[in-house]
């Protein structure tokens, strides 16, 4: 029942009320409660370490504290509806700030600047542990039905979930193991820097 409201969701994901005029991003980031404390990192225009939940989820690393640009915190925190509709309550991610170019050119990744992050698992009660290098199914959807047939549970959440961040106006690039190989086991979050976005959704679909 969740799954298939969801589902319904997503073509009228685009079109969400947008947001006022952009203000400070510390503000709005205050303005939503999010746990945060301050940080420092060499590119990143304004570094926060979210603390808690963001969006409601618990969003955890084995290896890493989740700093990042206050730009994608509060992207994330705006998600968090998604995860949350689609039944999931925790996710893990392996990369967000991480000074590195892009793989084969000289250009620097948007991790290098806090502007990214690779999530790996979502779980939760009611969709048990799911991996994108396992669970994601490859090749679904178009243009006009973006879901398409998942064939599995699992399947489906993912494929709702990544069209729902993909038409949300959230973010500038949703990639996944649909992109290329590089992409096999995470979706990649980026978003553009705060002094860049006008309103905090779009009307344009991410990048994927």
């Amino acid at each position: 029942m969740r799954l298939a409201f969801a589902i319904l969701l997503v073509a009228s994901a685009a079109h969400a009320d947008k947001a006022a005029p952009l203000g400070d991003c510390i503000a709005e980031l205050e303005a939503r409660h999010v746990a945060w404390k301050k940080a420092s990192r060499p590119g990143i225009a304004v570094a926060v370490q979210l603390t808690g939940a963001v969006g409601g989820i618990a969003l955890t690393s084995d290896d890493q504290p989740l700093v990042i640009d206050c730009s994608l915190a509060v992207s994330l925190d705006e998600a968090g509806r998604y995860f949350r509709g689609l039944g999931v309550t925790k996710a893990t991610f392996s990369s967000a700030y991480s000074r590195r170019n892009v793989r084969g050119t000289t250009h620097p990744s948007k991790h290098s600047y806090g502007l990214a992050i690779d999530v790996h698992t979502f779980s939760g009660p009611d969709v048990g542990d799911l991996r994108i290098d396992r669970d994601y199914e490859q090749g679904l959807g178009d243009d006009v039905d973006c879901i398409g047939e998942p064939l599995t549970q699992g399947g489906a959440v993912l494929k709702v979930l990544q069209c729902q961040l993909v038409r949300s106006g959230l973010f500038h690039l949703v990639l996944s193991p649909d992109y290329d190989d590089a992409h096999h086991d995470h979706f990649h979050l980026e978003v553009k820097p705060w002094r860049e976005r006008t309103a905090l959704r779009t009307s344009t679909p991410a990048i994927h």
